[in-house]
């Protein structure tokens, strides 16, 4: 079973990476771990810490979100959005005719009945689109947001692998090292899929791939024509960290040691360097600290030796050190 995804030449031409993790798109994904029996290691402490911070509003997406594999509508994740307020704005925006499509789709697929407040939402009732998007924003500061670095680093360890690939291998060799459950034969992209076995063809409109934090186990693709043709595909990771661990918990990862040693902020500075190198501008994009913090914490970690700064003219970048990335890895 599986999703078959056919190239012209035009759509080969067409590949783009995405640059930036697309906050919305991973709150939304996040919230399906919830629901699922079997989180397994990976988001299993995750989910744990997550649901201990639930709030009352996210309740209104359970139906909207209702499985870990299943379908989600469209108009949750816009795929263009690197911020969360331009996300919410797009989302709270939707027009009336998207809506109606986008959910009567959702309906089918599911094939479960839809509450009653759902038709009031795919005619654009304000309210209702504003009710969605505070819960979106909710479960967000909730359960994504404190562990922001640690999914942006992880985006970058994945989007440098693939660009490495492609670079050194061309474009054979990056799509067919994406992910394990994803297969390249030219001139098919085949993406593991236990519930759905279909044929998509892309007709020239290329494609973009999304490296995802909380797809989960397996990819995701866009299946509305109208919309540009999206796969977002998993990130390599072993545990999802999660801050303010308890001293002494049986289940701490280095990250979170490392926390425990260096205080959240310089740790999410530290592995957001492990990663890939980086401006003082560029690790507070990646952490969600200010450049002035992010600015002291990088001083902590030079006077350290955990780190390194080197400045080409007005260009200052930092590098973490041999012993930083030891200290990083336990």
């Amino acid at each position: 079973m599986a999703f078959r995804v056919h190239f012209t030449q035009d759509d080969l031409r067409r590949i783009s990476l995405a640059e930036e993790v697309n906050p919305l798109s991973e709150t939304i994904f996040s919230l399906r771990h919830l629901h699922a029996r079997h989180p397994g290691a990976s988001f299993g402490q995750w989910r744990r810490w997550a649901h201990s911070r639930i709030p009352r509003s996210v309740h209104l997406l359970r139906t909207l979100v209702p499985a870990p594999h299943g379908f989600s509508p469209d108009f949750l994740t816009p795929t263009g959005a690197t911020d969360l307020e331009a996300g919410l704005d797009e989302l709270l925006h939707t027009p009336k005719s998207f809506l109606r499509t986008d959910l009567a789709a959702f309906a089918r697929l599911t094939g479960n009945p839809l509450p009653a407040w759902v038709p009031s939402l795919a005619e654009g009732d304000p309210v209702a689109l504003k009710a969605v998007g505070g819960a979106v924003r909710d479960w967000h500061e909730a359960a994504v947001a404190p562990l922001w670095h640690h999914l942006h680093a992880r985006f970058e360890a994945t989007r440098s692998s693939a660009a490495r690939s492609l670079l050194s291998e061309g474009l054979d060799g990056m799509l067919s090292n994406l992910h394990p459950t994803i297969r390249w034969t030219p001139p098919v992209l085949e993406l593991a899929c236990p519930d759905h076995d279909w044929d998509i063809h892309l007709g020239g409109r290329g494609l973009r791939l999304i490296p995802s934090f909380f797809i989960g186990h397996e990819p995701a693709i866009n299946l509305d024509p109208a919309l540009p043709p999206v796969v977002i595909y998993p990130v390599t990771h072993d545990r999802v960290w999660i801050p303010a661990p308890a001293f002494g918990h049986a289940d701490h990862t280095p990250c979170d040691r490392l926390a425990a040693l260096l205080g959240l902020g310089r740790a999410a500075v530290l592995e957001a360097l492990s990663a890939a190198h980086g401006s003082t501008t560029e690790l507070a994009r990646r952490t969600g600290l200010s450049p002035a913090t992010v600015s002291h914490h990088t001083q902590v970690l030079r006077v350290a030796g955990l780190i390194t700064t080197h400045r080409t003219g007005a260009s200052v970048r930092h590098a973490i050190t041999s012993l930083g990335m030891r200290l990083m890895h336990g």
